[in-house]
This record gives C-alpha cells, sequence and structure tokens, in this order.
C-alpha cells in the first residue's frame, strides 16, 4: 500500500511539472505575440529568428548608411547650385563690362568719357574678385591655383619633385608639384600671393631640358603631362628652344609665343665645377642688382647646397561628397573662373586698351559659360545618383519590411492559440487535480 502511495504521487507531480511547462510555454508565446501585435514587429527579441534578426540589423545599417550619402549628396547639389548660380552673376558681369569696352572704341568718345567707362568697369571687376571669395557653408564656392614657397634648406631638384608629389599623397584637397609658370597672368598671381618671398629665396620650378638637351619644357603639374609626358619623365610641354629662341632676350616669347622670364644670357647650360650640365630651372636671386630676383636662370639638377627650396603650385582636386549609389567613389569637379585680378592690366583709357579688354573679356566669358556647362554637369550627375539611392533605399526598406513588420493576422491567430492553449492546459491540469484527490480518498478508506 505505502509502494502504491508513492507510485501515484510521483506520477502525479511528473504530470503536474508536465502541464506547468505548457502553461508555461503557452504564457511566453502569448506574450511575444503580444508584443508583436503592439510593436508591430515581429522580431521582438532575438531568439524567435537569428538569422531574421542578423538579417534586419545588417539592412538597417544599410539605410543609415544610404541616408548619410544621400544627405551629403544633397548637401553637394545645393553646393553646385550656388556656384551655378555665381557663375550666372560673374557672366552678367563681364557681358556688362564688355558692353563697356565696346562703347570706348567709339572713335566719337573723348577719353574723358573712357575715364567714366573704365570707373564702372573696374568697380565690375572688384565685384567679381569679390563673388570669387563666397563660400558655402564654410566652403570656398571657387578653389583656386594656390602658391607657396618651401624652404628645404639646400634640395637638389629631382628630391623637390618628390618631397611636393609627396605632400599630394597627404593632402586630400590639392595636388602639390613644382611651379610651372606659363602665362605673365600666373607670374603676377604669384606675385600677389607670395609678395617678396617669391623672389628672396633661390626656388626651383617645374622646367628641364633633360629630355632633349637646349628644349626647354614644363615637365610638372598638367603641363608635364603634354606631349607625351606622364608627370614623371622629362617631356611635357616645350616653351623654349635653343634652335628657335635666343637665351635671355628681352621681350622674347618661346615657343608658340610662350611665356618666358629668363634672365640675361640664360640659359647658358654652363656648370659650376664638379656638376654635369644645367638641366634643371630654377629662379634667381641676386643681392647686386635685386630687379633681377625672380628670373629664370638654368642649374644643375644635381646641385643640393645653392638652391634653397622649391615654389609650389598647388591644383584643387575634385571635391569627394561620399560614395556613390555602387559603393564607388564619387566626386564632382572642381570650379574655378577666368578672373581680372588686382595686378591685372586691364582697363578702357584708351581705344587700345578696350580692344585688348574687350578680347580678353570674350575670352573669360567662354570660360565662364564653360564652367557653367561643368557645373551643370555636376548636377546631372548627383541627381542620377541621388535617385539611383533613392531606389536602394526602397529596395532595402521593403525588404527590411519584410523581415520586421509584424503579420497582424498570423500574430492575432498565433495568440488567440495560445490564449486557448492557456485555458486547455489549466483546465486538464484542474481535473487531473480533482481525480488525484479522489484517488487518495479512495486510498484512505482502503
Amino acid at each position: 500500500m505505502y509502494t502504491l502511495n508513492i507510485m501515484i504521487v510521483s506520477d502525479t507531480h511528473s504530470f503536474a511539472q508536465i502541464v506547468a511547462r505548457e502553461i508555461d510555454h503557452a504564457s511566453m508565446q502569448k506574450s511575444v505575440h503580444m508584443k508583436q501585435i503592439s510593436a508591430g514587429k515581429k522580431l521582438v527579441n532575438s531568439g524567435l529568428d537569428v538569422g531574421a534578426l542578423s538579417s534586419a540589423i545588417q539592412q538597417s545599417a544599410n539605410l543609415k548608411k544610404l541616408h548619410k550619402i544621400s544627405h551629403s549628396l544633397q548637401n553637394a547639389i545645393s553646393f553646385s547650385r550656388s556656384q551655378t548660380s555665381a557663375l550666372v552673376s560673374i557672366n552678367n558681369v563681364y557681358e556688362r563690362m564688355a558692353e563697356l569696352a565696346v562703347k570706348s572704341l567709339d572713335i566719337t568718345k573723348s577719353d574723358r568719357d573712357r575715364l567714366n567707362f573704365d570707373r564702372e568697369f573696374q568697380e565690375l571687376r572688384q565685384q567679381t574678385l569679390q563673388i570669387d571669395l563666397e563660400k558655402f557653408n564654410g566652403k570656398d564656392l571657387f578653389r583656386n591655383t594656390l602658391y607657396s614657397v618651401v624652404i628645404t634648406g639646400g634640395t637638389n631638384w629631382e628630391d623637390a619633385r618628390a618631397l611636393a608629389r609627396e605632400e599630394t599623397v597627404r593632402d586630400g584637397e590639392y595636388e602639390h608639384y613644382l611651379a610651372t609658370i606659363t602665362s605673365l597672368d600666373e607670374q603676377q598671381e604669384i606675385d600677389r600671393q607670395l609678395g617678396n618671398s617669391a623672389t628672396a629665396n633661390r626656388l626651383w620650378l617645374g622646367g628641364s631640358d633633360g629630355a632633349f638637351e637646349g628644349e626647354w619644357r614644363w615637365v610638372e603639374g598638367p603641363e608635364g603631362k603634354e606631349e607625351g609626358g606622364d608627370g614623371t619623365n622629362y617631356l611635357g610641354r616645350l616653351f623654349w628652344d635653343l634652335d628657335e629662341n635666343v637665351p635671355g632676350e628681352q621681350g622674347e616669347t618661346g615657343v608658340d609665343g610662350a611665356y618666358l622670364n629668363w634672365d640675361v644670357n640664360e640659359p647658358n647650360n654652363s656648370p659650376p665645377p664638379k656638376f654635369p650640365d644645367e638641366n634643371a630651372l630654377h629662379t634667381k636671386v641676386d643681392l647686386g642688382d635685386p630687379s633681377k630676383n625672380g628670373k629664370w636662370n638654368d642649374y644643375s639638377e644635381d646641385s643640393d647646397n645653392y638652391v634653397q627650396g622649391y615654389l609650389r603650385e598647388s591644383d584643387p582636386k575634385d571635391i569627394k561628397v561620399g560614395n556613390d549609389s555602387n559603393g564607388g567613389s564619387l566626386e564632382i569637379k572642381a570650379i574655378n573662373f577666368m578672373r581680372f585680378l588686382p595686378s591685372t592690366s586691364i582697363d578702357l583709357k584708351s581705344i587700345e586698351n578696350s580692344k585688348d579688354a574687350l578680347s580678353r573679356l570674350s575670352t573669360a566669358i567662354d570660360d565662364v559659360l564653360d564652367k557653367i556647362a561643368t557645373t551643370g554637369s555636376n548636377l546631372s550627375r548627383l541627381d542620377q545618383e541621388i535617385s539611383a539611392i533613392e531606389n536602394t533605399f526602397d529596395k532595402n526598406e521593403l525588404a527590411l519590411s519584410r523581415l520586421e513588420d509584424s503579420d497582424f493576422a498570423r500574430a492575432a491567430t498565433q495568440l488567440a492559440k495560445a490564449e486557448i492553449k492557456i485555458h486547455a492546459t489549466a483546465a486538464v491540469f484542474a481535473q487531473a487535480n480533482e481525480l488525484f484527490n479522489k484517488r487518495n480518498y479512495v486510498e484512505e478508506l482502503l
């Protein structure tokens, strides 16, 4: 009898544990489905579907990334639109300046009239220089070439080239190289930016006749990549040829009218002792005659104790605005425009000057129109990327919705099933408990 009682009690405890577990499981399912309905999400905890949860997290991260890229591209669009607006203003100013130049060509106009025309002309020129300095969210709308003097304390020409290239690698905004001075306007811009520091030291420039003796070429920067050059060899744009040009002749221009600034009797290929031919270009410093400071001289490219540093030219790189829709890099063209700087001689004070001004304004207007076309191209590309990103965003959002969003009908059905299971299990447990009590009563009577 005692053994039978133990068996009955043991079976009852085992049954009770099973029923309790079923009730707990059903209660947990009920809680999950209630949370799904309440939150509208089916992945309310990590234990439901680990694979789906992992995919949902990844999709959510992708959406955040796409949102950031889209925001960056929208800023770039606003930046490019501001550039376009400014360039349109510049074009209007240049057209008005051209009108004044045409009026100054009228032989019936007096010198006083031309002075009045020139007064407005110079005021308009100043307006363009102000527009050139405008910014968008602290960033320059127009990025122009910069010049700087780099003092090395003595570096040969090849090492100076290498130093400039190393600076380019470290700088995300500008490409640096030994300066190539290709026009009087550029020389005046260097003087404007650097003042006396540009002529106070002997500085390497990006010119050489290392490819062919007597054929001087610009071998750095954009010019160094012309005429078979690749920016590393001694080929590039030819600007002086011994067979065609006279060393250091006053007022001489180089090959195809190239700008020259040689000192008298230079280049002379007269190497100092212990050095080979003079194949590299640098600016002079003459303590006895300061008027020669900044003039060009040829010197041995191997010398590292005579030339004190280099004149660095820095061109703006294309602007990076973030990744494109395919995950690659996206850049838009850096924009600048032809300007008439304070150091530039341009006026309407005579008929000849007015002719020159009109010709240069025609070139400047063409340049501005080209730059407006460039900003239009930038905008077109940005719009395409925005459209592609929005399409990708929609697809990712739909995929995330499929993973996360709760199926209300299914969740409600599952909730009802869980509630029925809880009630049914509780009823079974109550009946079992009643049967157990009756069994114990019978055993006691026996």
